[in-house]
């Protein structure tokens, strides 16, 4: 309200100026000159839209590394409403200026880079697992006044709507709607968020694997034209939906994803609507103009290289780098594939993402001869997999501990980052290698392969 009257006054004594130059001088060139130097002040003293300006030039791969974001399951959303009964609701929380609807990136270089954990995970960025701060930021920034989605993401943190592995809980919404003081419902049918946004609700929607993700992801509905959603999408690049099994079902034009209503209901695969009502009357459009750029570094690394399985029951191809994909195929034991993509110990082949700790690298360099595939050392090391199993001996022929066999420091090392009884070391786990046989490094508590850590 202070800068709003700030603004007021200032703009009455330019008018005045403006009436005393224009009633008491004939210089034409000076009424042309005051006239723009007001014009340049108002524009000035208008709030600027922090909108993302501009798309990264990524790929499908890049995509399918993201950290999955749970949508479904029964026991995930309870632990999200208890977050909610047991937070404060009503922090005092400020907002910049209304500027109108914005548009935001999760992968935009202000933020994407900065940690979304709850458990101190620094792979855990908001350009890996914010989908769903950077959603509520375009929602508040939309109706509110404006918020990014670094300072989202840190609230998220700190009352307890960011999951161990899992992305962000479902009532993060909710609570942000009684932060904000936003009109809030919820809906599952795809005709009932239609009726929502005629009525001049934004959306967060809740997706599966399909037109909009890999694995699991949000995005945002702003709108409806015609018989197209108007969306934005917080992972969008270059040519999203140019490739073979998107192509034709969506039209990207700037920020916005058109995509008719009925290839949303076909193929969006969505699970939840959250909408919040926009109340304002003086809607402003976002104009931002965006531009193509190659500035953010992809999270994956290009190879070539083959490959033998070694699982004995086989080995799963999955949509993604991840156990939280979905399963798309499989290969035999003893099979010898081509590896094009690297990303956190899983590798990319021509159908899909295998797990390369059930794998051997046959690089050959004489006949019945092979290298190694990575070169480990002994040392300090911290688990990078959402979960990493603790052998009895150095290969995956040998069986996984439980967490009773684990060291009273191991276990007590998950409890802290959120599980007390995984079987096997959680993600950020710092572990003592005292051996080493190939990729496998002997801790405390057992073996372990090494690709899936990072040296400390």
């Amino acid at each position: 309200m202070k800068t709003r009257n700030k603004v007021l006054i200032s703009v009455i004594m330019m008018c005045v100026i403006l009436f005393t130059v224009f009633a008491f001088s004939d210089d034409k060139d000076l009424q042309k000159e005051v006239v723009e130097q007001i014009t340049d002040t108002v524009t000035d003293m208008v709030a600027e839209n922090e909108s993302t300006k501009e798309i990264p030039e990524l790929t499908e791969t890049d995509e399918q590394t993201v950290e999955v974001q749970e949508t479904e399951a029964e026991g995930f959303e309870e632990q999200g409403i208890v977050a909610y009964e047991g937070s404060n609701k009503t922090p005092n929380i400020s907002v910049g200026d209304y500027a109108g609807l914005t548009y935001y990136s999760q992968l935009d270089n202000r933020w994407a880079n900065k940690m979304y954990s709850s458990v101190g995970d620094t792979a855990q960025t908001i350009g890996s697992s914010g989908c769903g701060p950077t959603s509520s930021a375009m929602i508040v920034s939309s109706i509110k006044g404006t918020i990014t989605p670094d300072t989202m993401a840190n609230l998220y943190i700190q009352h307890g709507y960011r999951s161990a592995n899992q992305g962000t809980y479902w009532s993060a919404f909710k609570w942000t709607a009684d932060v904000f003081d936003i009109g809030y419902s919820e809906c599952y049918k795809l005709n009932d968020a239609v009726e929502k946004l005629k009525d001049n609700c934004y959306i967060i929607a809740s997706c599966n694997q399909g037109l909009f993700t890999y694995g699991g992801h949000f995005i945002v509905l702003t709108g409806i034209e015609g018989n197209y959603i108007k969306i934005y999408d917080p992972y969008l690049y270059d040519k999203k939906f140019d490739v073979s099994s998107r192509r034709g079902k969506a039209e990207v034009r700037g920020n916005t994803v058109y995509v008719s209503i009925d290839n949303f209901r076909n193929f969006a695969n969505y699970q939840k609507f959250f909408c919040f009502k926009n109340y304002r009357t003086d809607i402003k459009e976002n104009t931002t103009t965006t531009t193509i750029t190659n500035n953010n570094t992809s999270n994956i690394t290009n190879v070539n290289y083959q490959i033998r399985i070694t699982a004995n029951s086989g080995l799963n191809i999955r949509s993604g780098s991840s156990t939280r994909y979905s399963r798309i195929g499989g290969y035999n034991r003893n099979a010898v594939v081509t590896i094009i993509a690297e990303s956190n110990g899983w590798g990319k082949t021509n159908r899909g993402w295998i797990c390369l700790a059930y794998t051997n690298r046959i690089t050959t360099v004489a006949k019945n001869t092979t290298v190694a595939y990575k070169k480990h050392r002994t040392g300090n090391y911290r688990v990078n997999a959402s979960a990493l199993n603790v052998r009895t001996g150095p290969s995956t022929k040998y069986k996984a501990k439980n967490y009773r066999q684990l060291t009273n420091n191991a276990r007590s090392q998950n409890s802290r980052l959120g599980n007390y009884y995984t079987n096997g070391y959680k993600r950020g786990v710092v572990c003592t290698v005292t051996r080493v046989s190939g990729n496998w490094g002997y801790t405390a508590s057992g073996w372990i392969c090494l690709d899936y850590c990072t040296r400390l």
